[in-house]
């Protein structure tokens, strides 16, 4: 088994992060067109982008393989149905951040249908998993977001969540995003930045617990890979960089399980604790056994010490959400 030393903290946040949290006391896919190198058009779904890698008992893409370290699988398509509704828990069921107004007429990505009928929305993913029942307005394309972008014509809205450890280059894929955003046009980032706590019940470093280190190596995992997890702390300075201008941020707290005193948290910590329980495996069996060389019985009994560590209320964890939206500037024709 590979050790797991050398793993530096996230920094903290610092004053944009919400106040301390108080514990309390107690088949067929729908997308409908594929992109390759050279198009994002007029091809047919290939029968090979269907036929998914099995590791360990876990489905994963064939379309790129091995890019992305998360499955494919129902299991994992749940949980997602689960980040999702934190993320309206979190934004008041709203969408985004993003003063994007009622005027957006094109978006890319998933999540913006419902709440903009009148836009053309055009998903993408490297997996063919999406429902066969879709809004009229909503697309979507077996694509690969690092890969040049090929579109008919830019967008109003760009909306990315959870694409930290997916993306290895930052700078090139805001600058497709840029150069992809109609002027006056906006960005966001929706991302985890880490999982921590306010009051040294988790600490990363060294590990406090086994859900502590459980994150530790699956962060050294994905460092190994060379998509970093912890990457969301630099996305206002990212976005700035390339070019787009009034980027903001906000920092919302998810606990890991019911533990804080407040009613609103205590509400998305239960709907979080589901959502940490089915990420432990989902986040760790493919990268510590593909880059650190763990076997999947290792895997297993490390998962079930954290699994004892999410239902601990003693434990004040919280994953942090970092959100940052930018506007392209109104002259930028690029």
């Amino acid at each position: 088994m590979a050790d797991d030393e050398g793993i530096n903290p996230c920094p903290s946040v610092g004053s944009v992060a919400q106040g301390a949290l108080q514990p309390g006391t107690d088949e067929d896919s729908g997308f409908s067109e594929i992109s390759d190198d050279s198009s994002t058009y007029t091809a047919s779904l290939a029968s090979s982008i269907k036929q998914f890698r099995i590791e360990h008992g876990r489905t994963y893409h064939s379309f790129r393989e091995g890019k992305y370290g998360l499955p494919n699988d129902e299991p994992e398509l749940d949980r997602l149905d689960l980040q999702h509704h934190l993320f309206e828990m979190s934004l008041h069921s709203r969408l985004q951040e993003a003063p994007i107004g009622d005027k957006v007429r094109s978006c890319l990505d998933v999540g913006t249908a419902e709440d903009h009928p009148e836009a053309q929305v055009i998903g993408i993913d490297l997996s063919p998993v999406q429902p066969n029942w879709l809004p009229p307005n909503l697309q979507f394309l077996v694509d690969d977001a690092e890969d040049t972008w090929h579109y008919r014509s830019p967008f109003d809205f760009i909306h990315s969540r959870m694409m930290v450890g997916s993306i290895g280059d930052w700078p090139a894929f805001l600058s497709n995003a840029l150069q992809w955003t109609s002027p006056g046009g906006w960005i966001e980032l929706q991302d985890v930045e880490t999982l921590t706590s306010d009051d040294g019940t988790f600490v990363k470093d060294p590990p406090s617990c086994d859900l502590a280190r459980w994150w530790t190596l699956v962060c050294k995992a994905f460092d190994v890979a060379g998509r970093k997890v912890e990457a969301a702390e630099d996305h206002k300075q990212r976005l700035e960089a390339a070019g787009y201008v009034d980027v903001q941020e906000s920092v919302h707290k998810w606990p890991i399980s019911a533990w804080p005193e407040d009613e609103h948290l205590k509400r998305l910590g239960i709907w979080s604790r589901e959502n940490t329980m089915a990420l432990l495996e989902a986040l760790a069996l493919a990268p510590l056994t593909r880059f650190l060389g763990w076997s999947v019985e290792e895997v297993q009994v490390l998962l079930a010490g954290c699994r004892k560590d999410v239902k601990n209320t003693n434990i004040h964890a919280y994953w942090r959400i970092r959100m940052v939206w930018g506007r392209k500037p109104e002259n930028d024709s690029k």
